[in-house]
């Protein structure tokens, strides 16, 4: 579980936060947003250089990747992204990179808007017909409960990791002769034993004394301690809401049909390439050239623009004269397809145009197009609505009014949750437990219970008002209520612990020159399992996502004619590894293994160096991290006290 996470969370090479890739955009679809980044709010959990990681930046991203990860692992809670290590990931994530745009800015380097337009302009999923929708932008952001200030700064920082890493990247090299012991060590095949000392093969411990009964209770107070449970009420509501409102009258549909008819084909569409210059004199001779033969995208190309910068792309006459003015629009609507004008003057210079294609005018009826409007319409209005419905919501809550009162004015029945963990445990006054499905577990611990009832967002275009009715502290479970349970928890630890003694036994008698059969003579034990192994082959298992068993594992890290001890799984026991005989690994006999680890080597060699450059960074610019005021906030988080 987590394995995706761990690779995009914890690498700094190759990736990119969203997938991004190099691309075109209108650079008049976007509104200009505000300097410096997404804002931020909460207490700060570090600082790195001038800039903070606050604790509004880690749990958005927390929130993200836990839904991202969700996809792939449907029962994935907070608890267990943090208990993953999850938590810290995003930290390295945050801090590395803020410590980046720190130490590039100081150091002159620069991401410009219109970079980042290209790479948020080229992602498919933001496309319509290949082209960017500006619709589709923002309902995937809203999808993914992320801002464009958010995602503008996101990307900025991978295009800096790009600048940044690459030339570390491109510069490590390992020479063939370091990889051969390598590829050596993977052909080595290793011969021996796997002896299981099962827990229960050992003898019983009998009844526990009260005293140790007690001490087992509190030896282990962490496992019987029950994690702070929250108790709420909530109302959810969504777009059904407002449907009935959001329908458009037939009258609604009829006018947006007429006053927008070149989106149905009623209007000339033209595919326009486009050249500012800021000379007359070059704008001439720029048009003489290509009307004496030159390819306008060379004659461009010339005058340093890219094929994305002189696209303006499809375009009707009025959306022209919109997006540039109207003389240029009259200009390029006079040309024959094919032909380039001459300049046309604006602010900006001196236009130069050219039509690639014509595409006449072509108007669906009405009739087939009018409930795809009216969906369009509706679909528009019920967004609008909705907000409108959230944020009188928020006001109504802020001025004082109660959860109750608003859900009445909204018309919708308010739920109410038992206290329940932060991953959905319910405990009954026996502490017996079961396990509730509630989505809106994050949000109610992520609440500031000070700030009484709120608006949350549970899904795209699905809220809730929630309030925090109950905090129950975390509370450790009186021994008498659950003497049962500790008895029979004290006799498998009283087990194990007797299964360990023997396994150490068996492998330091082993290790100084007996055979396991005379080691374990006498007792009631399975019989051991003779085993050869190859490093390649576990290697492989590994890279295919196959679990190898921890005391083959141990197999390959205990020297020849030694014996290890390793526990079994869930507790069951012990194994006592024992290798016999190592046989080298001879590389005559796969020469293509030497290359393959070769390449393996660069890469990772690649990944650590520029690892070390991106913590040289940190060091740099200066991170102060606050691990108190992290561990707070996973806390709320996850609902744990016990560290």
């Amino acid at each position: 579980m987590l394995q995706f996470l761990r690779k995009s969370v914890s690498s700094w090479v190759g990736i990119l936060i969203l997938g991004l890739a190099l691309g075109a955009l209108v650079f008049t679809l976007f509104q200009p947003t505000a300097p410096g980044g997404p804002a931020q709010s909460g207490q700060v959990l570090a600082t790195v250089g001038d800039r903070a990681v606050t604790e509004s930046d880690y749990l958005a991203t927390v929130d993200r990747m836990v839904n991202r990860e969700r996809q792939r692992t449907p029962g994935i809670t907070n608890p267990d992204f943090i208990g993953a290590g999850g938590g810290d990931m995003v930290m390295r994530q945050l801090i590395a990179g803020k410590a980046m745009q720190a130490f590039a800015q100081a150091n002159g380097m620069a991401i410009s808007r219109r970079m980042v337009d290209g790479e948020i302009a080229s992602v498919p999923a933001f496309q319509l017909n290949g082209k960017f929708d500006d619709g589709t932008f923002r309902r995937l952001l809203a999808d993914q409960r992320l801002t464009e200030a958010e995602l503008r700064d996101s990307i900025e920082q991978d295009l800096l990791r790009r600048q940044l890493l690459q030339p570390v990247l491109g510069g490590t090299t390992i020479p063939r002769g370091m990889a051969e012991p390598f590829a050596q060590l993977l052909l080595e095949v290793r011969r021996g034993s796997i002896l299981p000392i099962p827990s229960a093969a050992m003898p019983d411990p009998g009844t526990p004394t009260d005293a140790q009964l007690a001490a087992f209770h509190t030896e282990n107070k962490a496992a019987y301690t029950l994690p702070e449970r929250r108790a709420f009420r909530f109302a959810e509501f969504d777009a059904n809401l407002v449907a009935e409102k959001a329908k458009p009258t037939a009258a609604e549909v009829r006018k947006y049909y007429d006053e927008n008819i070149a989106d149905f084909g009623g209007a000339e569409i033209r595919a326009i390439r486009q050249v500012v210059l800021r000379d007359e004199a070059k704008a001439k001779a720029f048009v003489a050239g290509v009307r004496g033969g030159k390819a306008f995208a060379d004659a461009a190309a010339a005058e340093g623009f890219s094929a994305i910068d002189i696209d303006l792309g499809d375009q009707t006459a009025d959306g022209l004269a919109d997006a540039v003015n109207p003389q240029v629009s009259k200009a390029a609507f006079a040309l024959k397809q094919g032909t380039v004008s001459d300049p046309v003057q604006s602010d900006l210079g001196w236009h130069i145009l050219e039509v690639t294609r014509i595409s006449p005018a072509s108007a669906r009826p009405f009739e087939t197009v009018s409930a795809e409007i009216e969906q369009k319409l509706a679909t528009e209005r019920s967004a609008d609505l909705l907000a409108e419905t959230v944020a009188s919501a928020e006001d109504k809550l802020t001025g004082g009014e109660s959860l109750a009162d608003v859900a009445k004015g909204l018309g919708i029945p308010v739920q109410t949750s038992p206290a329940l963990a932060a991953d959905g445990r319910l405990f009954d006054a026996n502490y017996q437990v079961s396990r509730l499905e509630q989505p809106l577990l994050p949000k109610v611990f992520e609440a500031e219970t000070s700030e009484g009832p709120q608006v949350v967002e549970i899904a795209p275009n699905r809220f809730a008002l929630l309030e925090v009715t109950d905090v129950i502290a975390p509370e450790l479970v009186p021994l008498a209520k659950i003497r049962d349970d500790v008895v029979l928890a004290w006799s498998v630890k009283a087990r194990s612990d007797a299964a360990k003694a023997e396994a150490e036994r068996i492998a330091a008698a082993v290790s100084k020159g007996q055979t396991l059969a005379e080691a374990t003579a006498g007792k009631a034990l399975p019989p051991a399992q003779a085993l050869s192994i190859r490093r390649l082959e576990l290697t492989q298992m590994s890279q295919q996502g196959q679990q190898v068993p921890p005391p083959v594992v141990m197999m390959l890290n205990t020297p020849k004619g030694q014996a290890r001890v390793i526990p079994a799984p869930q507790g069951q026991g012990w194994f006592v590894v024992k290798v016999d005989d190592v046989v080298p690994g001879d590389v005559s006999q796969a020469p293509q293994l030497v290359d393959a680890v070769r390449q393996s080597l660069v890469r990772e060699g690649g990944e650590e160096i520029a690892d070390s450059f991106v913590r040289a960074i940190e060091q740099s610019v200066g991170v102060v991290k606050k691990p108190d005021a992290l561990k707070a906030v996973n806390r709320r988080l996850t609902g744990a006290i016990v560290e």
